[in-house]
């Protein structure tokens, strides 16, 4: 059985994801069962749907003046491989120095090439990919492979819509 903190700290950063999607002017469901997604997102003005998978963490300091986190996630081998429209997107949320201050924002597609190119992650040989980001100011990486493109506007696919977003 999953320990409780965990569960705590899925909640919590699948709500923090959901604040962001609702500031942005869009409207955001809990899904009654859960077959891999944790959100839905619409855009009500064209009923445009997408899929978000969250993955939470509190992100551990590892570093003096600039400071350095390690943050680690698992995602289910399946689910990665799983080819669905629309296109499912991950977001990891870090919970660094006692606040949700790190998001990442991937594609199902693009985290799955990565993988596959021996980019980012380990198998775990239960079913799980384990990935583990080294977050500074300047970059997020796995296994030294950079991620910051995904940090840099993770919400590019949902714009503000205007008129809603604060």
């Amino acid at each position: 059985m999953k320990n409780h903190r965990a569960l705590y700290i899925g909640k919590s950063g699948q709500l923090a994801v959901m604040a962001e999607f609702l500031l942005r002017g869009y409207n955001v469901a809990i899904p009654e069962i859960d077959v891999g997604d944790d959100i839905f997102v619409v855009r009500d003005d064209s009923g445009e749907l997408s899929r978000i998978q969250v993955k939470s963490t509190v992100a551990r300091r590892r570093g003096g003046d600039s400071p350095v986190f390690s943050a680690q996630f698992n995602v289910g081998v399946a689910q990665l491989a799983e080819e669905r429209r629309p296109e499912l997107h991950f977001v990891f949320a870090a919970r660094c120095d006692g606040h949700w201050s790190e998001f990442l924002v991937i594609p199902r597609d693009r985290l799955q090439e990565h993988y596959a190119a021996g980019e980012v992650g380990t198998y775990d040989g239960h079913g799980k990919v384990k990935l583990l980001l080294r977050i500074s100011q300047q970059d997020v990486a796995c296994r030294g492979f950079s991620l910051q493109r995904y940090r840099v506007d993770p919400w590019v696919h949902w714009p503000p819509i205007l008129g809603r977003a604060a």
